[in-house]
């Protein structure tokens, strides 16, 4: 990666082709989950429950309380949308990797195209908030992908970005044990200063940038790696480092000082899209 010194922005360089890309997201690609209620164990149901309930809730509120129409672009097996779907809303998704695309299609019924979202034909101004999880850094041009997005987008829509975030405590850290790097993946990542550029360029209002989903699975990841180059059993400590009373005093971290300050892994941008564009 390297770091615009103007702008403070990120990129690989060099990088692969948009050809070769796909070979870096197989089917145990970890965005690839199956359906909560298919977890084997309790607490596994119960967390993944939690969380995707608690995004569909934030999101949902940030539209305005009402249900509308929702774009998700990267919808991997379908997991948010069909949350939301929970929550009233009409669902759309676009997905590259045929097997998440249709594993969302046969377990939940949702309407994926399986293509990149260049691709993607559908008609302007036809959806009320339009979401990107952690897909803007894979994307080869994000700016033209954003355009795109103010082009579907109803006037005052909703764009929700999530994104990892190189300002945060872990990847000032680990530093190149941080995942959010996640080379040769990520292909472009910000800061909160340039993904506030970004989305104003792209003609978008942003209205908050906040640590809004846990990083703690971020962190003893990096952790695990960082045990691992140096000789240690970096699998045993992130294996005691899970259970649920370290869980819990994390939970004071990321959904206290981490949110309050955007100081954890991952960033969520709200933004509207601006009326005259």
């Amino acid at each position: 990666m390297v770091q615009c010194v103007g702008c403070g922005h990120y990129y690989q360089n060099p990088r692969p082709t948009r050809e070769k890309i796909g070979r870096y997201y197989p089917e145990s690609y970890m965005p690839f989950e199956l359906a909560i209620e298919d977890e084997p164990h309790w607490w596994r149901r119960f967390s993944r429950g939690y969380g995707r309930d608690r995004r569909c809730a934030a999101v949902h509120e940030a539209a305005g309380g009402r249900a509308g129409r929702v774009l998700d672009i990267g919808s991997a097996t379908g997991i948010f949308l069909d949350g939301m779907r929970r929550l009233g809303w009409d669902t759309v998704g676009v997905e590259p990797s045929q097997f998440a695309a249709d594993y969302a299609r046969s377990r939940f019924g949702l309407d994926i195209y399986d293509c990149v979202f260049e691709a993607v034909q559908l008609p302007p101004n036809s959806f009320d908030l339009i979401t990107l999880w952690d897909v803007l850094e894979h994307l080869h041009d994000p700016l033209e992908a954003l355009a795109k997005v103010a082009f579907l987008l109803r006037a005052d829509g909703l764009l929700v970005i999530n994104i990892p975030n190189p300002n945060s405590v872990e990847a000032k850290c680990f530093k190149r044990y941080w995942l959010g790097w996640d080379l040769p993946r990520h292909l472009n990542l910000w800061t909160p200063e340039s993904l506030r550029h970004t989305a104003t360029q792209s003609g978008f209002t942003p209205l908050k940038i906040e640590s809004f989903t846990s990083g703690y699975t971020v962190l003893l990841m990096c952790m695990e790696a960082w045990l691992n180059a140096r000789g240690a059993n970096g699998r045993r400590f992130r294996q005691v480092a899970s259970l649920w009373p370290f869980r819990l005093v994390a939970k004071l971290y990321y959904h206290g000082p981490a949110k309050w300050f955007n100081l954890s892994s991952i960033m969520t941008l709200y933004a509207r899209r601006q009326r005259n564009i």
